[in-house]
Formats: C-alpha cells, sequence, structure tokens
C-alpha cells in the first residue's frame, strides 16, 4: 500500500525566512473514505456478528470511552492505541492569578498502537499528478 501525497508551496517558518519566502511541502491525500457503514459491514463479513451487532459494540464503546475521558481516565483500545484528553492554558505571574478562563478547550489526543505504528513505517510514498483542466473560470493561485 502507497500513501497518496501532493506537493504544495506554504510560507517557511522557519525563524529567518523572508516575509514572502515559500518552500514546497508534501501533504497527504486522501482517496476516499470508509464510512461507519462501510466498516461495520466489512467487520462483519469478517466474523460471525452480524452488521447490528459490530455497530453495537462500537457505539457502545465510543459512549464508554467517553464516560471514562470525561473521568480523567486515558483509555487503551488494544492494537487500536491509546485516547487521552490534553488542555493548556495561558500563564499567569501567580496561582492566585489562575482561573479557569484561562484554559484551553480540551483536546483528544490519540496515540496509535504499536500494530499501526508498524503500519506506517511498511507505507511507500506516492506522488499524485494533479491535472489541470483547461477551462473558462479563473483561478486563484
Amino acid at each position: 500500500m502507497s500513501i497518496k501525497y501532493r506537493l504544495v508551496k506554504r510560507k517557511n517558518m522557519s525563524k529567518d525566512a523572508g516575509a514572502d519566502e515559500k518552500l514546497v511541502y508534501a501533504q497527504a491525500r486522501t482517496s476516499g473514505e470508509l464510512t461507519f457503514e462501510m466498516l461495520c459491514k466489512q467487520i462483519a463479513a469478517q466474523s460471525t456478528a452480524s452488521f447490528g451487532d459490530v455497530e453495537l459494540v462500537i457505539r457502545g464503546m465510543v459512549s464508554v470511552a467517553t464516560e471514562a475521558l470525561l473521568r480523567g481516565e486515558s483509555v487503551s483500545l488494544g492494537a487500536l492505541g491509546r485516547l487521552r484528553v490534553s488542555l493548556g492554558s495561558q500563564g499567569v505571574a501567580t496561582e492566585e492569578e489562575f482561573t479557569t478562563a484561562l484554559i484551553r478547550k480540551p483536546r483528544y489526543v490519540f496515540t496509535p498502537g504499536s500494530e499501526l505504528k508498524k503500519a506506517t513505517s511498511d507505507m511507500s510514498m506516492e506522488r499524485m499528478v494533479e491535472i489541470v483542466k483547461e477551462c473558462d473560470k479563473p483561478h486563484l493561485e
């Protein structure tokens, strides 16, 4: 399997870069989406569970994981990885000055398990060639 990418020009974020300086970077491209329904169908096809059973278990997992995350626990998803909540805040000089209003919106952090990590090391890269079509509509760069 290969990961498809395209090249894009973006602002150079180096400290000593000029204001208008740009560099070329790789950007991953998706080739489609595996919907929740398709995921459930494929899992059901590879097991003795029905589509409804798979859907029920996954929705239950999300519900239980959400409750655990709200209690401040990290959630192990086995070979898939681990979920936890992360947050940050603005800094103040003293503890007395600190209020919860300084805390930024919490984020979910997913850490892939060993099988997913191994999958990325086995991936190859494939550049997608952008096809430019002639048309009479104006284009922005």
